[in-house]
């Protein structure tokens, strides 16, 4: 897949563009600024061969169009282990050599610049495994399906000593569809949209991978449907994601990001990482309510636990396009808040304001703002019984940082990043928000929906669009691109957990009332992103819901859906399920736009809403475990 542009500069080898390219752009090889009159970089080849552990590989990509020098950079994904791209290259070739050490589908984006024109391809190579059974996986390509009809296909491979069992280790297919351990896809998918997996096979001695994708068709609706949707589209500026939003990033910076995130020498036991808790395995959140930090045991995900059941307060919520939030956290502590109604707009060209924070202003943005508080929570990375126990928030950070600095690739990539003599605190959290702001994914259905595609919708999603931002009131508070207007209400969500200090038992999480001080705001969260919500669970600031049933009969039900509330769906229930608190605190003060939410709403209401709620799912965004790195700088453990 392949994304032109025209006028980039070399300081801008952005996956912005990129992104565009891996989530299906087309900017075709004919097309450019003004209809194309200019003649463009063309990148080849569009696809790369396989490659077999142990086995050697060589390939060179090439560019035509220009007489350079060039710049070429590896801008987005993860090369195989044991291959590397010649990056130093200022010809018009540039190869990508080594010997793979790692089975599995790993998708990459090469990207090559003369400082005027860039060219970028998305390239999947599949590492496969060879032995004595000769395992291999044979399907190549999958036979498209159609929304709401029967599917069925079986994969195939040759090979192998014994029975095959197959399995998914990246990617998903589409809702609705499944893959059986013995290989037939099957179901009858109910969303749109290229769904790409990595399937692999297993024969009891050796594995064999492939990735492969799977194209869901939409059909055409009813046209009575279609229209009415249309205009209230039309009424509301209803508008999505596309290209303007997609950030522009430094590769540099971006891999160093990484490389941070998944690094647990960033906590203070150095036993836990960012992604600990924002695994992109698990959508870029860990399935638990309340999530755990340092000390906890069992890995990743549901298997999570702590010896003495030390929970954070709050549930971790994903980072999906969190560079374009203007407010971060559950309580919006750290952010740029919008200014006083009436105020006059700031001057063209004129800088962000500042971002708040709990230790005051920084020029930070807010997502490399938000980087700074975990690293100092006891509970989240900080701990205790180390040799940092002691120091200030800030000596704690360039503590981290003189920790990095023991590990010469880390010195290399921050020079590489951001200059000689520039690793800081704040270079730091930049990097790790440029990494964040990669997982910007603006390829949706709805969002193919508002670019023009009436297919991309089926007539229960349109339906159920019509409810959302019509008679069920759910835009009022979810709306614009990211379907969050950054505001807080209390919602009656039951209290659980450790709590935030607040109340006369401490357990109690006051919300926004710790941050503005008014108590007015008890109990108020901000709004959430709807973004991949259906790949999100759990939710609510608790994570209290486990399922979107769940939130819409609470939104319905509201407070009898609060005081029946037992939390024994809940993934940490035998834990959490002893601490719920009494109800009424939080029932006495409900905002007024909750109250608002009709109670009339009729099962097939709420299931045209869950409908709809499923095409905020950019398919690119689930499941991407190619971002975990092979190692980290710090050679400790990487989550998995």
């Amino acid at each position: 897949m392949r994304w032109l542009t025209s006028m980039l500069l070399l300081g801008c080898l952005s996956c912005a563009f990129l992104a565009v390219a891996c989530a299906g752009g087309d900017g075709g090889k004919d097309s450019g600024p003004g209809g194309g009159g200019f003649t463009p970089l063309v990148l080849a080849p569009d696809t790369l061969p396989d490659g077999t552990v142990g086995g050697a590989y060589a390939q060179t990509l090439t560019v035509t169009g220009s007489n350079g020098p060039f710049v070429w950079a590896l801008a987005s994904g993860g090369l195989p282990p044991g291959l590397a791209l010649d990056t130093a290259s200022t010809t018009a070739s540039c190869a990508l050599t080594g010997i793979p050490t790692a089975p599995g589908g790993f998708n990459f984006t090469v990207l090559v610049s003369d400082g005027v024109l860039a060219d970028a391809v998305s390239y999947t190579v599949n590492v496969q495994t060879v032995s004595g059974s000769g395992l291999a996986i044979t399907t190549v390509a999958l036979p498209g399906a159609t929304v709401n009809a029967a599917y069925n296909f079986a994969l195939q491979a040759t090979g192998g000593a014994g029975a095959l069992t197959w399995s998914i280790v990246s990617g998903t297919l589409a809702p609705g569809l499944s893959l059986s351990g013995g290989g037939v896809i099957s179901g009858t998918p109910f969303v749109t949209g290229a769904w790409s997996i990595t399937a692999k096979v297993d024969d009891g001695t050796d594995t064999a991978v492939r990735a492969l994708t799977l194209n869901v068709n939409g059909v055409t609706g009813s046209a009575t449907v279609e229209q009415q949707l249309r205009q209230l589209i039309q009424q509301q500026g209803i508008v999505g994601l596309n290209t303007n939003n997609l950030p522009n990033l430094n590769a540099a910076q971006v891999e160093l990001g990484r490389l941070l995130f998944f690094d647990k020498i960033l906590s203070g036991t150095q036993d836990v990482a960012c992604a600990t808790c924002h695994h992109p395995s698990l959508n870029t959140g860990d399935r638990l309510n309340l999530s755990i930090g340092v000390g906890g045991t069992g890995g990743i995900g549901v298997g999570r636990d702590h010896p003495s059941k030390v929970f954070i307060p709050r549930n971790a919520q994903p980072i999906y396009n969190i560079g374009m939030f203007p407010e971060v956290f559950w309580d919006k502590r750290v952010g740029r808040p919008p200014p006083p109604p009436g105020s006059p707009p700031p001057p063209p060209g004129s800088p962000p304001p500042p971002t708040q924070t709990p230790e005051g202003q920084t020029n930070l943005a807010p997502d490399e703002a938000q980087a700074l508080f975990p690293l100092t929570s006891l509970t989240e990375m900080r701990g205790t019984g180390h040799s940092l126990d002691g120091l200030a928030n800030g000596a704690y950070r360039d503590a981290l940082v003189a920790r990095l600095g023991t590990h010469s690739e880390y010195v290399t990539r921050f020079n590489a990043a951001f200059g000689a003599g520039q690793m800081n605190v704040n270079n730091m959290v930049r990097a790790i928000a440029q990494y964040e702001r990669s997982q910007t994914f603006i390829n949706a259905p709805w969002d193919r929906y508002l670019r023009g595609d009436a297919n991309a919708l089926t007539d229960q999603q349109k339906r159920g669009a019509q409810m959302f931002f019509g008679p069920a009131r759910c835009g009022t508070c979810h709306n614009g691109p990211l379907l969050t207007n950054f505001t807080v209400h209390n919602i009656g969500i039951p209290q659980f957990g450790p709590g935030m200090g607040n109340g006369t038992s401490g357990h109690e999480d006051f919300g926004f009332e710790n941050v503005s001080g008014n108590p007015q705001h008890r109990f108020q969260f901000r709004v959430p992103s709807l973004r991949n919500v259906a790949f999100t669970a759990p939710y609510m600031h608790n994570g209290a819901f486990m399922t979107l049933n769940e939130v819409l009969v609470h939104y319905r039900d509201k407070a009898a859906s609060t005081n029946a509330y037992t939390g024994a769906n809940m993934t940490q229930a035998t834990d959490l399920m002893p601490t719920l608190l009494p109800t009424t605190p939080v029932l006495a003060n409900l905002s007024t736009l909750f109250t608002q939410v009709p109670n009339t709403l009729t099962p097939g209401q709420l299931s045209d809403l869950e409908a709809f709620l499923h095409t905020l799912t950019d398919p690119a965004a689930i499941n991407r475990t190619q971002e975990i790195p092979a190692t980290v700088p710090s050679g400790l453990t990487v989550d998995r």
